[in-house]
């Protein structure tokens, strides 16, 4: 599930970004509460999302909060399993 993700530089940092977001209900709470620029960690999950060509969240609008698509999920219980095991 991850081979499409892994490529290029600050794969880790991208991956580990998309996780600690997937916690907030919008990306703009997930830049400010993880200290990034709103620019940079939109443009990071973007970057996973082509490489796995299809969307990793649903990105909130005026009163629903973001949320995981299916591939989302999986990814994000992939890049946890990941870490437990590295």
């Amino acid at each position: 599930m991850l081979r499409p993700a892994l490529s290029g530089q600050g794969v880790n940092e991208r991956l580990n970004r998309f996780a600690a977001a997937s916690a907030y209900t919008s990306l703009s709470a997930a830049a400010s509460g993880l200290g990034l620029n709103n620019f940079t960690l939109v443009a990071q999950i973007n970057r996973i999302e082509r490489e796995l060509a299809g969307p990793l969240l649903v990105r909130a609008e005026r009163g629903r909060p973001m949320t995981l698509t299916p591939l989302g999920r999986n990814m994000l219980r992939a890049i946890r399993k990941f870490q437990r095991d590295a």
